[in-house]
C-alpha cells in the first residue's frame, strides 16, 4: 500500500516531517498565488465567462504534478502512489448514495420550511423536468464534462496534498488544513466572478470555506477506503451536478437558511466518517 493512502501512519522522525511540511507550505502558496493572478487577469480583461473560471479547477492538479516532477523521487514511482485501480463496488455505491442522502435530507426540509420552493412552470428547467429522460440525459451530459474537471482538483487535494498534510499534521488538523485551503483556493474565484450575487463578501470568504471543511471528510473518507483516484473524482462530479441542477429546480429564496440545513447534514455525515477513519487508525496502529 502507497503512503500517500495510508496517511496517518505514524513517523517518528522530524527530519521526514519537516521537509514535508515545507513542500506542502510551498504547494498551497503556489495554488493560491496562481489562482489570484489568474482571477486578477480574468477581472482586467473582464472575463466572466463561467467556462474559465471552471477551466481553473485543473491549477491544483497541474501545480501537483510539477511538484511531483521535481521531486527526487522518480515521476512515475509518485504517480503510481495516488492509487489509480478501481476499488470495491461498495464503496462506488456509497459515493452515488451519500450525495442523494444529504441533498434528499436538507432539500426537503428546505421547502417545508419555504426556504426554497419548485421553479416556475415556465423556467427553461421546469419544461426540461417535465420530461425525465431528457432531465437525466442533460445530468449525465453535464457530468461526463463535469469529471476532468473534478479530476483536475481531486489529484491535487487528495491525491496529492491529503497525505502530506495528515502525515505532517495528524488525521483531524490534516483534514482541516486541507479543507481550509480547499475553500479559500475558491475564495477569489467565487469574489471575481459572483458566484454569490446576494452575498459577495459572506459566500467566498465564509460560507465556501465552511463548506469544503464539512466536504473535506467524506472526500477523504472515499479516497482512502477505495485506495483510487477515481472515486473522489466521481463524487466531487457527481455532487456538483446534483447541487447544481437542484438549485435550479428549486431555487432558494433564502440561501443562507438553505446552505446551514444542508451544512448540518454535512457535518453530520462527516462527524460519522470521521470517526470510522479514527477507528482505522487506531486499529492500524495497533497491528
Amino acid at each position: 500500500m502507497s503512503t500517500v493512502l495510508q496517511p496517518y501512519s505514524a513517523i517518528a522522525n522530524g527530519d521526514t516531517v519537516r521537509p514535508e511540511r515545507t513542500e506542502i507550505g510551498a504547494y498551497a502558496t503556489a495554488v493560491l498565488g496562481t489562482t489570484i493572478a489568474i482571477c486578477g487577469c480574468f477581472r482586467l480583461f473582464r472575463v466572466t465567462n463561467n467556462w474559465a473560471a471552471n477551466a481553473l479547477m485543473f491549477v491544483p492538479g497541474a501545480l501537483a504534478s510539477a511538484f511531483l516532477l521535481m521531486r527526487r523521487q522518480p515521476f512515475g514511482s509518485s504517480l503510481r502512489q495516488v492509487g489509480w485501480g478501481v476499488g470495491k463496488p461498495i464503496y462506488w455505491l456509497c459515493g452515488i448514495l451519500l450525495p442523494v442522502v444529504v441533498l434528499g435530507t436538507a432539500l426537503p426540509l428546505s421547502l417545508w420550511l419555504g426556504y426554497a420552493a419548485a421553479a416556475p412552470a415556465a423556467a427553461p428547467i421546469s419544461r426540461v423536468a417535465a420530461h425525465p429522460a431528457k432531465l437525466l440525459l442533460n445530468m449525465l451530459l453535464y457530468l461526463a464534462i463535469s469529471l476532468p474537471l473534478a479530476f483536475g482538483e481531486e489529484f491535487g487535494w487528495r491525491g496529492y496534498a491529503q497525505g502530506r498534510l495528515t502525515r505532517s499534521f495528524g488525521l483531524v488538523k490534516g483534514l482541516l488544513l486541507l479543507g481550509l485551503l480547499w475553500g479559500f483556493w475558491h475564495t477569489p474565484i467565487y469574489y471575481l466572478m459572483g458566484v454569490y450575487p446576494s452575498h459577495p463578501i459572506l459566500g467566498p470568504f465564509v460560507m465556501t470555506p465552511l463548506d469544503n471543511i464539512l466536504a473535506v471528510v467524506p472526500m477523504a473518507w472515499f479516497y482512502l477506503k477505495s485506495r483510487n483516484i477515481w472515486l473522489p473524482t466521481f463524487v466531487h462530479a457527481f455532487a456538483d451536478i446534483l447541487w447544481g441542477f437542484s438549485d435550479l429546480l428549486y431555487p432558494k429564496s433564502h440561501e443562507i437558511h438553505s446552505w446551514i440545513l444542508l451544512e448540518v447534514a454535512q457535518l453530520t455525515v462527516s462527524i460519522v466518517l470521521l470517526m470510522n477513519l479514527q477507528s482505522d487508525r487506531r486499529r492500524d496502529a495497533v497491528r
